[in-house]
């Protein structure tokens, strides 16, 4: 009895831990040292804190590739007005772990 409460309080406890990350899809419009900007649809930008620990990947032809600056790359010092089109992954914190940058249409 006690084997089975204790499984079933582990899958709660897991459970909300994968309910409070969550995946953002939309345009970055601006990148510093702390935080980045997101647009995502019609709701107006919205900042988020970098974790420690953030990676950011360009997609390419052959999978996710590191950007080696991370905030500080230069693809980051000139965004345009419409934005970066990106995927940003956050911890349960609400802080950002991993910003993956989408290759444009007809980019090679």
């Amino acid at each position: 009895m006690f084997r089975k409460a204790l499984f079933v309080f582990a899958m709660f406890v897991l459970c909300i831990t994968f309910v409070s990350a969550d995946t953002i899809k939309g345009r970055i419009t601006k990148v510093d040292d702390a935080s980045v900007t997101v647009k995502s649809g019609k709701d107006d930008a919205k900042p988020y804190d970098l974790a420690k620990d953030c990676k950011f990947y360009m997609e390419g032809k052959d999978g996710k590739v590191e950007i080696k600056d991370g905030a500080r790359a230069e693809i980051f010092k000139k965004i345009p007005d419409k934005g970066l089109s990106a995927t940003i992954e956050t911890d349960t914190g609400n802080k950002v772990k991993e910003v993956v940058l989408m290759k444009k249409k007809g980019a090679e």
